[in-house]
């Protein structure tokens, strides 16, 4: 007779299943969650007006008072922008085996409805966090190159989510490529890809946009973020006011970093650039943040890194010193620093958050219909599909009153490893 094995009693043993399931992508809101606590008006679906005081006015004039010709005088230039709202939903499917499945301890570590009501609202955070890191076109992206048959790698994959939906544009006002939209699997941040669900759209090549589902691809079309308001050029729109009507007053202070590392003196040019364009103290009275990713808090690392100094006979203990801190630095030039791994790589921005705002017709919440806010799906045949679906809305734009107010740089050379 065979000797009893393992294999003989497991349909007795009983499945250990650890009480928490850990989360395996990122969901960072940090700019967001600032942009969460601005002034936040209350608008109609009508443009709100931003008022700016454009132009300078007055005359002055050396004069003989004898009589002498005064001269006319002038006044000051005011003008006014226009934020339009943009709207967002975010949908999410649950299916009625899911739910009955889920909907006791003895049977889930999570009730899954009631998980994905969380879920939602914090990956919703995060998208909303992803495009206020953009120009305000809906480009979340570019294609930096592909990999067939279904991978797109690119700049910054945090930009993206698993089970996203995107369009794959040539550029602004172009029509998506064959095949797009395009929906994606998973992401890799550290090798900067996107793997895709299927094939990538033919056509597919660098520099193509990919831009969030629903968007027109036109500029100034979504939400207008930070790459919007923070620019150097001297064409385009600000809300739409076009930028040649005021040259130089509608752009901001910029320092270009020239493949270069991250430096004191580019720090302090910074200031100063902004310091020219609106006063010498106005840095310190607006309480200017610095705004970056990953990639450039290490450059201004290795600055500090750089100047350090040890002397080795002066350490005590028998352990060798830690040459590095536990954190990278807070701040630059006494400002406080914050970090975003969804900010533009090789970029920082210097953000004075007074002059910024939030004009909202629709705050977040669930799509309701007369106190309804899940909502039965339909098969094929006409008849019921055994799940259900819910919305999360919001109506809003984010406004800055004076696009002078801050400076920003990039071009800088990205540090080994990023």
């Amino acid at each position: 007779m065979a000797p009893g094995v393992n294999a003989q009693t497991q349909g007795l043993q009983l499945e250990k299943v650890r009480d928490k399931a850990y989360l395996l992508y990122e969901r960072d809101d940090l700019l967001f969650g600032r942009f969460k606590k601005l002034d936040t008006d209350a608008v109609s679906s009508r443009p709100e007006r931003v008022p700016i005081q454009a132009i300078e006015g007055g005359n002055l004039l050396q004069f003989n008072p004898d009589f002498g010709d005064m001269q006319q005088g002038s006044m000051t230039t005011w003008d006014f922008g226009t934020l339009s709202q943009v709207y967002f939903a975010f949908g999410v499917q649950i299916s009625k085996l899911a739910e009955w499945a889920t909907d006791e301890k003895e049977k889930a570590i999570e009730d899954v409805p009631s998980a994905e009501v969380e879920n939602a609202m914090l990956q919703f955070s995060k998208a909303i966090d992803n495009l206020l890191n953009t120009d305000g076109s809906g480009t979340l992206d570019t294609v930096v190159s592909v990999t067939a048959p279904n991978i797109i790698t690119v700049n910054n994959a945090n930009q993206f989510w698993g089970n996203q939906i995107i369009q794959v544009v040539p550029s602004l006002g172009s029509a998506p490529r064959a095949g797009s939209p395009v929906q994606i699997l998973t992401t890799d941040p550290n090798a900067k890809q996107l793997y895709l669900t299927g094939p990538y759209p033919v056509g597919t090549t660098a520099g193509d946009l990919l831009v969030v589902q629903g968007a027109p691809a036109t500029a100034a079309s979504s939400l207008l973020g930070i790459q919007y308001y923070q620019t150097q050029s001297n064409t385009g729109t600000w809300l739409n006011v076009p930028r040649t009507t005021y040259p130089g007053r509608l752009r901001t202070p910029y320092v270009n970093g020239n493949s270069g590392a991250v430096t004191p003196q580019v720090v302090r040019r910074m200031l100063n650039q902004l310091r020219i364009a609106l006063g010498t103290e106005v840095a310190d009275r607006e309480d200017l943040l610095w705004y970056m990713n990953v990639d450039m808090e290490a450059s201004w690392e290795n600055a500090a890194i750089a100047v350090s100094q040890i002397i080795m006979n002066q350490v005590g203990g028998s352990t060798s010193e830690d040459m590095l801190k536990k954190s990278a630095p807070a701040t630059a030039a006494g400002r406080k620093i914050l970090t975003s791994i969804h900010a533009k790589y090789q970029r920082i921005d210097g953000l004075l958050l007074k002059y910024w705002f939030r004009a909202e017709s629709k705050p977040l919440d669930f799509y309701n219909v007369k106190g309804q806010t899940t909502f039965p799906l339909y098969a094929p045949s006409g008849g019921l599909s055994a799940g259900e679906i819910f919305y999360l809305v919001a109506g809003f734009n984010i406004a800055n009153a004076n696009p002078r107010a801050g400076t920003y740089a990039d071009s800088f050379a990205l540090p080994t490893g990023y």
